[in-house]
């Protein structure tokens, strides 16, 4: 596996796991969730557009709405 191959791996695992963190105390206003969501479409677009970046960034927001939910969101 090439250095770039293990980039496109490695960066949207990062960089949602660095999203998860950001968000774990949110509530789900409408402007976290926004920024959720353009975070992560930059993400997804920076990761190649790949199939596992998608289902990794799509498994880290599925948690954060869940937390989101979780501290008081609707």
């Amino acid at each position: 596996m090439t250095d770039n191959e293990l980039r496109k791996i490695y960066y949207p695992i990062a960089e949602s796991w660095k999203m998860m963190i950001e968000y774990a105390d949110s509530t789900g206003t409408p402007v976290e969730c926004f920024k959720v969501q353009e975070q992560a479409k930059d993400i997804f677009e920076k990761s190649g557009k790949t199939i596992f970046a998608k289902e990794i960034i799509s498994a880290a927001v599925n948690e954060i709405d869940r937390i989101m939910r979780e501290n008081g969101g609707d």
